[in-house]
């Protein structure tokens, strides 16, 4: 069976480049990073049970809770990126630290109003992934090796707006650039 042009030029090629806040005044590119990145969305559906039902069954399910996240492998370790891997830390004076203040709930000055890839397909354009309200809850780790280069892994999770429910979790496009 022979791909159309459309299936052909929809192959995504090569590695995503990936932003902070793109769009934003204080956009910046993550770079470099190790293997690009991997964008990730989960469901929860429970399945409506009742009696007579054979198993699972059109109409009798509920989507309970969405959720996506960006994972991106980082080779650069400025303090700058070193705070967004530890959100809920005090960064100040180009000190990253853990203060007593920093337990209770996570201020909304810790989520990013949004992490952006793009991720570019044969026919010349690009796939660009939005995650909004986005925010690093992975645990933190950063090891030093002979002959090797420290990888900080983001993974940066996309979450709801409990004072806005009109708000996107994420956003999927095709783009022809990168502006």
């Amino acid at each position: 069976m022979a791909l159309t042009q459309e299936q052909i030029e929809n192959i995504q090629i090569d590695y995503g480049i990936v932003f902070v806040n793109y769009g934003e005044m204080d956009e910046k590119q993550l770079g470099p990073t190790r293997g690009g990145g991997t964008f990730t969305v989960t469901k929860n559906i429970r399945d409506i049970e009742f009696d007579g039902r054979k198993g699972k069954t059109k109409g009798a399910q509920v989507v309970d809770e969405i959720n996506a996240m960006l994972s991106v492998p980082l080779l650069n370790t400025s303090m700058e990126n070193l705070a967004l891997a530890m959100p809920w830390a005090t960064y100040s004076d180009g000190k990253l630290s853990a203060e007593s203040g920093n337990l209770g709930v996570i201020q909304d000055s810790a989520y990013l109003s949004n992490i952006t890839m793009f991720a570019k397909v044969i026919g010349g354009g690009y796939k660009k992934i939005t995650l909004y309200n986005a925010m690093t809850e992975n645990d933190f780790s950063l090891a030093a090796a002979p002959k090797a280069e420290g990888v900080v892994t983001l993974e940066i999770h996309a979450h709801w707006d409990a004072k806005n429910d009109d708000t996107d979790l994420y956003d999927i496009e095709d783009v022809e650039s990168i502006e």
